[in-house]
Order: C-alpha cells, then structure tokens, then sequence
C-alpha cells in the first residue's frame, strides 16, 4: 500500500494540510495513495491554527475509520483516503500519539545552544555567535517559534533529525511511498526547515528515502500585516526581500537536484487590507493561496516518474479579487468543482434528512432511524460528523469567500433552491434561466439520494457499518445530482 507523508513546516504548512484534508473530506484522492501521514514541524506549540489542524486531522481520521474500517472494496466517497499519524504505521506504539515532531521546548535559544557553557569553554566562540545572533535571539523562547529568523530555525530545526520520531519515520517507509514538503519562504519555521529536510532525505541511509520521489510546495508571500501596536517581531514589509534572498538559494544546481517537482505559489496584490499584527494568535482567515497549494500535492500524488528538479507555478485565470470556479482553470475546476460541490450539498442535507427521517423514503427502506442518527459517529462533540461541519468545513468555506483574494465557490445564503447555489457555473450566465429551467431543491436531492443503488460491497455490510451505507448513498447521490444540475465532470485529473 502506498503512502504519501506530508511535511507541514510553519504555520504555512499547517494551513495547506488543513485545506488539503477538506480536499480529502470531499473524496478527491491523491492518485494511487491510499494513505495520508501529515507530519506537521512548528514549535509555536500553543498556536490556535496548529491545535485546530490536528484537531481537524484526528476528527478526520475518526469519521474514516468508522465509516470504512479496513474495507479495502469501497473506492468512493467522502473521506475515503486513509489519513494516519506517524504512531500509527509504526508499531512502537509508545511513540508519542500526536501528528507533530515533538520538539517542544520551554528553553530559551540561549539555553538550547548552552550559551553559559560555551561562554565559560570559549569566549572567542561566543564572541563569534553574537556576530550571527542578537541578545533578543538568546533570550526568545522556543516555543513562540523562531518569528522570521531562519538562522535560528536552522539551528534548531536540525535536532530532530536524530531524534525519536524521525527514526521512526526512517524505519516505517517503503519504497513505494512519497514525500511532500510544504513550506513558505518568508518565514522563520518554514524557510529553514525546507532545505534541511530536503538535505537529509538524500543523505538517508534508508534507500527508500534517499531514492523516492519527493515534491515541495513553496509559498512565497501573499499576504500582508497590519503595522503592529506595539514592538513586534515580524513586519511584513520585510517579506519580499527574505524572499529574494531563499530564491538565490533555491536556484542554486545542488539544490535543485535535491527535489522532483517543486511548486511555487503566491500572492502579494491580493489582499488590500492585513491581517492583525498579533505573533501569539496569528488569526488568519482560510485563504486561496493555501487551498490551491493543497491542490499541488493532490497533482504531485496523481504524476508518476517526475523529472528531476521540475519547477511549477499556477497562474488565475483572471486578475480579480473574487475567485470562482471560472477563474481557477479547466483541469483545476475539473477536478475540485464535483467533488466539492457534493461535499457542499451534502453539509446543506444531512440536518434536513435527520430531522425528517419518517418521511425520507430511503430512510425507512435502510433503517436509518432516530438511535441511528443520535449515535456518537454524528454527535460526538470531539469526533462526529456534524462537529466536522459546524465547527470546521463551515468556517472554512466562510472564510475562504471572506478573505482577499476570497474564493467564492458557493453562495453560502442559498439553503433551499440550489439553481443558484454554484457560482461560476455555466448557467449563471443564461438569461432565460430560472424562466423555463424548473427549480431545483433538497426536494430533488433527497429524490436523487433515494434513487441510488449502492453496490454490493455495500449492501452486504453488517449493521454496524451502517454509517458507511448512508455516507455512500449520500455521496452517490449528491454525485449524480451535480452531474445532471451544475454540468460538472467527475474523475478530473489535473
């Protein structure tokens, strides 16, 4: 079975990996990848956007394990692609059960070198050092994170290559598997830890590592900060010219010989208003930029036999500040639309469909009854179905349509008559639309659902897995619906 282990440095990383799992959520599979291991680096280990990721990755995982198990038959459907932690393909199961390197650290950058220690071996040493790092560099806190300073990140970034988990993630891949990296460019965490990944895994002494095929994301600026209240240590005015200076580096022949396919993404015009400038919280909304790196990876996992130090960009189909499915090119639209839009339609059902389960024709004829619907795989606050819309997808599709440059796939007011509901579709444009075309509702998509013959694997399964036969008919369903209403390819391939 092959794997694909996403490396997710900085915030940057984490953001990708969260747009990349509501890519998952939809069912877009990565190729010929049945399984998913995100390995997320980032010491800002209080940061709200990284305990939300993990969050979002476990929940995930709990909605797929529950709903498939280890039926390999299932293909289809919404959250099909297994997505695992690094303690999970081991079988050193006293390894820490968490998504992340743990290289938290309550030290200061000062203890972590031992400065008392070299202060009293070496002065001249010390002397050296304070040329390459300030006071403010000794004194900061690991785990803040490194706030734009790579030479720091270096440094520490460089430890975990000995460590625990790292091992473990030596001795679990196989020489079918793949890496992806995703990084950004103008930041501490991100910018340090790219190169230094990409160093060891061609020097691994696991063949598998040294010799796969690895691709990157590199995320260069594309958004902006407010100018902060007070002394801050990050100024996105300084953004575009550490860019420059990882760029040089990046194009250097030893470096580019190091990756298969390298992916670069930005977007330093779009937004017009910056975030707040606050280094504890970091409170970005979902951007564009992150959803369309997350679909990188999904067209490094689909290409086999990549050349040697390839070079990608994406480009919008137009200079605009709302995105939607016109604008964001064919193969990509081909790919992301149907799928999405089912994963839309099917968060716009599913309260309607338990609520009114009495009269819902394939709920009586499957058994799809009130104590189905109240068990813990839909309620669980921490791992339910409904805790993954309410508290994730909505907020993520929200924010996407609120940022700039927003992506605004959906008109997110439409509950009832989907005519409308997908922007950027063709029929948008008819005038005549909505004169001779017949509404379309929940009522249609209910029939559509009803109408689904799920296939045998399916219908064979015990009651247990009763959560499976209702996701695949509501996937089945909702597929159909979107071919036959919103013109919609299904199996795009980028």
């Amino acid at each position: 079975m092959a794997r694909l282990f996403v490396f997710g440095i900085g915030g940057t990383g984490s953001r990708v990996i969260k747009s990349l799992t509501m890519l998952l959520s939809a069912g877009i599979k990565p190729g010929k990848f049945d399984e998913v291991i995100p390995i997320i680096i980032d010491p800002h280990k209080d940061l709200q956007e990284l305990n939300d990721c993990k969050r979002l990755i476990r929940l995930y995982s709990q909605i797929n394990e529950q709903t498939y198990g280890e039926n390999s038959k299932i293909s289809e459907g919404f959250f099909r692609t297994k997505v695992t932690t690094l303690k999970s393909a081991s079988t050193d199961k006293s390894l820490k059960d968490d998504i992340d390197f743990d290289e938290k650290s309550n030290e200061s950058f000062g203890d972590f070198i031992n400065k008392g220690r070299i202060k009293r071996i070496s002065p001249t040493t010390l002397d050296l050092l304070s040329l390459l790092y300030s006071e403010k560099n000794f004194s900061q806190p690991l785990k803040v994170g490194f706030k734009g300073n790579p030479h720091m990140g270096s440094l520490v970034l460089n430890s975990l290559f000995g460590g625990r988990a790292f091992s473990t993630f030596k001795s679990v891949f196989g020489k079918e598997d793949r890496i992806f990296i995703i990084s950004s460019v103008f930041g501490g965490t991100g910018a340090a830890g790219f190169p230094l990944l990409l160093k060891n895994f061609r020097q691994s002494d696991n063949p598998a590592i040294r010799d796969c095929q690895i691709g990157a994301l590199s995320v260069l600026p594309y958004f902006k900060l407010k100018e902060a209240k007070e002394t801050s240590d990050i100024d996105s005015n300084d953004f575009m010219t550490k860019t420059k200076s990882a760029l040089t580096y990046y194009n250097n022949p030893d470096f580019t010989k190091q990756y298969n396919s390298l992916y670069y993404i930005a977007d330093p015009d779009g937004q017009t208003e910056g975030y707040e400038n606050n280094e504890e919280k970091q409170p970005n909304k979902a951007h564009l930029v992150e959803l369309l790196g997350a679909i990188s990876i999904i067209h490094f996992a689909e290409n086999n036999n990549q050349r040697e130090g390839d070079v990608k960009e994406y480009c919008l189909g137009g200079n605009v500040q709302g995105i939607n499915f016109r604008n964001i090119g064919n193969t990509t639209r081909d790919l992301v639309k149907s799928k999405l839009t089912s994963l839309h339609l099917f968060s716009k059902i599913h309260t309607d469909i338990k609520e009114n389960y009495k009269s819902i024709s394939f709920c009586k004829a499957n058994n799809f009854s009130a104590n189905f619907f109240q068990n813990e795989f839909f309620t669980d606050e921490e791992y339910g179905l409904e805790t993954f819309f309410n508290e994730f997808y909505n907020k993520w599709i929200s924010e996407l349509e609120s940022n700039q440059r927003s992506f605004i796939p959906f008109n997110l007011k439409v509950n009832k008559s989907f005519n409308h509901l997908v922007i950027g579709n063709e029929s948008d444009n008819n005038f005549w639309d909505g004169y001779f075309t017949r509404p379309i509702d929940k009522s249609d998509l209910l029939n559509r659902i009803s109408k689904t013959t799920v296939n045998k694997e399916v219908r064979l399964l015990k009651d247990s897995f009763k959560n499976c036969q209702y996701l695949t008919m509501c996937w089945q369903g909702s597929t159909k619906f979107v071919q036959t209403n919103f013109n919609a390819q299904e199996n795009g391939k980028l």
